[in-house]
């Protein structure tokens, strides 16, 4: 692992504070690459080492040589998980019964290593609700395994759960806090998280190959289109699509109300991203947790819509230009990459069924609750389309690359606000 040899800013940072509350000291002597120790085995780690630690490489990695006192090992990972299934009508239906007493006896039984404690109380603490989220994805993964692929060990998918974030520790806060719309420079930093988590998972006692594959595949997408790699169908394992489902499911959850509803719309839009027998039983879960659409609040989505499908058909003939007017084959490679994208938003867009309500002059308000769903999903998709083309643009020619985005940021409306 010696990429990671050299300490990061933002990890240490966060935990030097973590270690403020609770204590942190070395498990065993940290000595940097000549061999001179810069801390002792047992010492406190604090604020005033920061600066020698990041002046130096390490022999070993900070994070197998460092030890949170008081980790979250030590908190009853299974009474959170169940205080979050009273609290939401989709993760009990998610959790049945015998699936929910599976998960909670594992969260018991789970014992995780120094170095996986230590990174996972350091993102408990960068959060008020980072903890919450971390369990709540563990125990829908748990659950979701229980059920669709009972022979699997459920151990290392709840570790994939709890750990599935821990890369945002070596991410500036300010990108992650950031409100309104990333520029293609951050997101660049956003969507290497399941990288540098996959590589503390496979190299960190506690951690194995297959949570650290599982880890990092939780943003991909049967199809191709999800992100870091686009690996697609045959490459992509059944607990990393899992672990994606979870960490879908669980983020609706943090949204607010209606998460049944909402799961269960945007769900019509990923017929082609997940394996279907998923698909069916977390779209069953939806539909007996949605409860009656919410009043309609007053505004009218089809402008959104209407802008989206302007963003989609301006991209689309971005798309066909650059792709009959270059000879680089890194470019067409690109262009079809980006093709295969856009068909992708098509068919989303032409699954939900939805068409002839934007022509209406009234909708419902299920229909105006469903369309404002759709749109941000759709809106969404759009986005990382763009921030992609940016990304994999920035590994071309810089003159190419240039050309490319140029026209690209000329040619495509800018998104209206949500």
């Amino acid at each position: 692992m010696s990429e990671r040899l050299e300490v990061n800013a933002h990890f240490l940072d966060r935990l030097v504070e973590a270690g403020q509350a609770r204590g942190i000291e070395a498990t065993e002597d940290i000595v940097c690459g000549n061999g001179v120790k810069l801390v002792a085995k047992g010492a406190a780690i604090d604020a005033r080492m920061r600066e020698r630690l990041l002046q130096h490489k390490l022999r070993k990695p900070l994070e197998a040589c460092t030890r949170i006192v008081a980790g979250v090992s030590a908190r009853p990972m299974d009474a959170i998980a169940d205080r979050l299934m009273n609290e939401h009508a989709l993760l009990a239906s998610l959790c049945r019964p015998e699936q929910a007493a599976a998960v909670l006896a594992g969260f018991r039984d789970l014992r995780l290593s120094a170095p996986l404690d230590t990174l996972l109380t350091v993102y408990a603490d960068s959060g008020t609700a980072k903890l919450m989220h971390a369990v709540g994805v563990s125990l829908i993964a748990g659950a979701l395994t229980t059920t669709l692929h009972a022979d699997r060990p459920l151990g290392p998918v709840l570790v994939a759960g709890l750990m599935h974030d821990i890369g945002e520790l070596y991410i500036d806060p300010a990108i992650l806090a950031t409100p309104a719309r990333l520029t293609p420079q951050q997101w660049r930093h956003v969507v290497a998280h399941p990288v540098i988590a996959a590589g503390l998972l496979r190299e960190l006692p506690g951690g194995s190959a297959k949570i650290a594959q599982a880890v990092l595949e939780h943003h991909e997408r049967l199809d191709g289109l999800g992100f870091p790699a686009g690996v697609g169908a045959g490459h992509w394992s059944g607990t990393g699509q899992v672990l994606a489902m979870a960490e879908l499911m669980m983020e609706l959850l943090e949204a607010g109300d209606g998460a049944g509803s909402q799961a269960r719309v945007r769900l019509k839009l990923m017929h082609t991203q997940f394996d279907r027998a998923l698909l069916d039983w977390v779209g069953r879960c939806c539909r007996e947790a949605a409860g009656a659409p919410p009043a309609d609040a007053g505004h009218d989505p089809r402008p959104r819509i209407h802008a989206l499908r302007e963003r989609l058909s301006a991209q689309c003939e971005f798309q066909a230009r650059w792709a009959c007017r270059t000879t680089d084959a890194r470019v067409q490679a690109l262009m079809q990459r980006l093709e295969q994208r856009l068909l992708g938003v098509h068919q989303a867009m032409a699954s939900t069924g939805l068409a002839d309500a934007l022509d209406d002059d009234g909708l419902t308000p299920a229909e105006a609750t469903e369309l404002d769903i759709i749109a941000a999903e759709l809106d969404t998709r759009l986005s990382e389309l763009a921030y992609e083309l940016h990304w994999r643009a920035s590994q071309l020619p810089p003159g190419e690359a240039t050309a490319l985005c140029r026209d690209f940021e000329v040619s495509v409306p800018m998104p209206l606000a949500a």
